[in-house]
Parts: C-alpha cells; structure tokens; sequence
C-alpha cells in the first residue's frame, strides 16, 4: 500500500470506511458537473460502489484512486489509470469546502509523480471541460500542455456530452514537489 505526504496532505489508498464521506463531498452539483463518471444525484449505494471498484482496481493495477486527507479527514480524491505505452491518465475531484487551497495543484502532484516514479509512466494526460477554468488552472500549474485536441467527452452528471480540452505531460516539463514523500506500508 502507497501512502504519500506532501504538505498537509496524506494520499492513501481508498478503503471502505470512505463510502459516506465520499458520497456526501459528492453529493454537490458543481463537483459532479465537472466530473464525467459521477451521477447527480450521487448516492450511498453509487460512493459503496466506487469504494470496493477502486479497491479492486488500486490491487489489480488497473488504476490508482487515493483519498486525499487533510487531519485524517478526507476531503478530495484523485488517480491515475494506465491507458497503454506508458500513458497514464490523471482525474480527481475536490470537496467544496477545500477548493480554492491549492488542493488539486498538490494532490495532482503528488499523483503525478507517483506515476513517473513508482509506475514508470511516460506521460501524463489529462483533460479538462471547456466550462471549468479552475481545472485549467490547475493544470496549467502542473506543467501540462495542450495537445490541441478537442473532444466531446459524456458528463453522466449533465447527461449530456461536453466539450473538453485534452493536454499532456511529459516528464521533462513536470517539476518535482519539493515536500513529497512516499513510503510503502
């Protein structure tokens, strides 16, 4: 099990105790509309659902979600999923009582380099809707860079398909957190 510290953030691995707090962070229309997998409205039974996916997958090694905690208390989450040669694709999603801290820049760091450095990761991809100028700054932060495509990408919160700027990032344009640290428990 990975456990990263950067700044006043713990990453760990999602564990089933997270299912409610998970569901009442999500259970926030802003959250979910920038989102592409999470319905609205978001449920117990939806944040259970996820909770034993993301254990399931973090095992097999078909993706990486953490729970993002600040005092032990879980306020956001964010992963990285392998989509082939060495790509890997980063999302997450921030509790409304923790945005505008700089949450997503550190979390999404900290993920990113647990991918160039524990999974051998190539690149990073990413992408953000069109209508979210908060995860464009973020990503813009993390040293990412437009690849110039466009895309229609389905939001099941919106129910509808939104359009969404891809960007990638290669190892050489990110720069490493100074305060990171990851240990295997």
């Amino acid at each position: 099990m990975t456990v990263i510290t950067i700044a006043n953030l713990t990453l760990r691995p999602i564990k089933q105790k997270d299912a409610p707090r998970i569901a009442a962070l999500c259970n926030d229309e802003s959250l979910l509309r920038n989102t592409s997998r999470l319905p609205m409205p978001y449920t117990l039974d939806e944040a259970e659902q996820f909770v034993a996916r993301s254990m399931r997958e973090y095992a097999n090694g078909a993706e990486y979600r953490f729970a993002i905690c600040e005092d032990s208390v879980l306020i956001a989450c964010a992963g990285v999923m392998p989509t082939g040669d060495g790509v890997f694709e980063l999302g997450y999603w921030v509790g409304a009582d923790a945005r505008g801290k700089g949450v997503a820049t550190k979390a999404t760091a900290a993920i990113i380099h647990f991918a160039f450095e524990g999974l051998s990761a190539k690149s990073i991809a990413a992408g953000y809707f069109a209508d979210n100028p908060a995860s464009a700054r973020v990503m813009e932060k993390l040293g990412f860079k437009p690849t110039g495509e466009i895309v229609q990408t389905m939001s099941l919160a919106r129910g509808e398909e939104v359009k969404t700027i891809r960007l990638a990032l290669a190892p050489e344009n990110f720069i490493r957190p100074e305060s990171i640290r990851i240990r295997q428990l």
